[in-house]
């Protein structure tokens, strides 16, 4: 078990063993500003949201499924410089909206890098399967491994280390002394629990001091 593993049980351990004062710490939560994981209506887009996501999973499967084995190889298209031009068009706002945020130092510079990011994979495959066989090939190759890849993987590493910083801030500012979990075990709720964990062991150090 690591230091992150180490630390997300001492939390929740700490959480289980905590008084049952659920409606105390959904005011005192409202009252920062920071949303219950109680509130129903929360819990309804959550719900919704899975339901989504998972059907769209559900769909998909089977959706590929059959176009691999229905489409041809070869298509005439109509309009193809208007789809290329148009992709063009929404990978260049992408990465204009991504630097004047950089630039800006806001927030939504995560979702352009994530958004900017995605299309630029997008962008790499399909220049190299469709030019796969053609004189284009070596041309797409050389641009998707030099510039196309390389560089969705930068704007998705800056996002996840602003995320992390952002994550590491709130932290400290809620006076959280220890590690901050790795990203990718952290729930959504992990400010509202270690509030509460925070909560309970002030409640339980000011039990003490009276005893």
């Amino acid at each position: 078990m690591d230091r992150d593993d180490r630390h997300q049980s001492r939390l929740q351990g700490r959480l289980r063993g905590r008084p049952q004062s659920d409606h105390r710490d959904d005011d005192e939560l409202q009252a920062l500003g920071l949303p219950s994981l109680n509130d129903p209506r929360l819990r309804h887009i959550r719900q919704l949201f899975l339901t989504v996501v998972t059907g769209g999973c559900a769909v998909m499967i089977p959706w590929i499924v059959y176009l691999a084995a229905v489409l041809p190889s070869h298509h005439p298209a109509q309009a193809w410089d208007t789809a290329w031009v148009g992709f063009d068009v929404l990978l260049i706002l992408g990465l204009l909206v991504t630097t004047w945020a950089a630039w800006r130092r806001r927030q939504i510079v995560v979702m352009a890098c994530v958004f900017t990011g995605a299309l630029l994979l997008c962008d790499a495959w399909f220049d190299v399967a469709l030019d796969w066989g053609t004189p284009d090939e070596t041309a797409s190759l050389l641009s998707a491994l030099l510039a196309e890849l390389p560089l969705a993987l930068f704007l998705f590493h800056a996002a996840w280390r602003i995320l992390h910083h952002t994550l590491k801030s709130a932290f400290f500012l809620v006076g959280h002394p220890g590690p901050v979990p790795a990203f990718h075990k952290v729930s959504l709720g992990v400010l509202n629990e270690v509030l509460q964990a925070l909560h309970a062991a002030r409640e339980q150090a000011r039990a003490d001091h009276v005893e």
